[in-house]
């Protein structure tokens, strides 16, 4: 449910703000996917994921029930408020969600179209409960999906990695 909530507010903040959310024409984009984003990988404790150095804890005291929400540094980029990395009490990091400086190894990436990403991933299909979200499995990946929602506009306003399983528990 925390997950629903988030990507609808994801959702709500870039109507709201507008713009696609592109990182500058100068900055190449890293890969988020298949596993990881640069050293944070699904499935790693929330201790490890903050070792990392990519993401801070910005929530006081205990995490609610369910997962706990890491934020990526600024210099990671830029995602949408509410979103950054889940971490679910005892699978560890169960999604990671991307910012204006990623993309899938792909190619999918901010300010895309459902055309453009659908071209990218032929197999794309509907996430329920929200009907402007959709995923695409990783190939060799079980359990494993990209995660894309996007705007009335047509255009990408969120994406991440997710454990498909780790996000239900959470």
């Amino acid at each position: 449910m925390r997950r629903a909530l988030g990507i609808a507010g994801a959702l709500a903040a870039a109507l709201t703000v507008g713009g696609t959310g592109l990182a500058s024409a100068a900055e190449e984009p890293v890969p988020i996917g298949p596993d990881c984003y640069k050293t944070l990988c699904l499935g790693q404790s929330e201790q490890d994921a903050l070792a990392t150095g990519l993401v801070v804890d910005e929530t006081p005291g205990e995490p609610p029930q369910g997962c706990n929400v890491l934020d990526f540094r600024p210099e990671e980029g830029q995602g949408h408020p509410g979103n950054g990395v889940f971490v679910h009490p005892t699978r560890g990091v169960v999604e990671i969600q991307g910012t204006d400086r990623m993309r899938t190894p792909e190619g999918a990436g901010f300010g895309q179209t459902l055309d453009q990403v659908r071209a990218i991933y032929p197999d794309l299909y509907n996430v329920p409960p929200m009907d402007f979200t959709y995923g695409a499995d990783v190939p060799g990946r079980p359990g494993v999906r990209y995660i894309f929602a996007f705007k009335d506009d047509g255009y990408l306003a969120d994406f991440g990695l997710e454990d498909v399983a780790g996000m239900d528990a959470c």
